[in-house]
């Protein structure tokens, strides 16, 4: 794996998860799902910079929350 797979895969769970932040879908969510979306927001977006290589990456690639469909 390379940083280009490892950004494409995590482009596409930020796709997935944005769904939640369009307005009316966002207003239904508890402020623990709010503060949860927020938190695995940010570990996608810093995932490449908190890592050395790929595959550590890949090794710890953020969880998202179990409510997430």
């Amino acid at each position: 794996m390379n940083w280009d797979e490892l950004r494409g895969m995590r482009d596409t769970a930020l796709l997935n998860m944005d769904k939640y932040q369009l307005v009316i879908p966002y207003a239904a969510l508890t402020q623990t799902q709010k503060d949860e979306l927020a938190a695995y927001r940010t570990a996608l977006l810093t995932l490449p910079q908190d890592h050395d290589t790929p595959a550590e990456a890949w090794d710890n690639f953020p969880t998202k929350p179990s409510w997430m469909a």
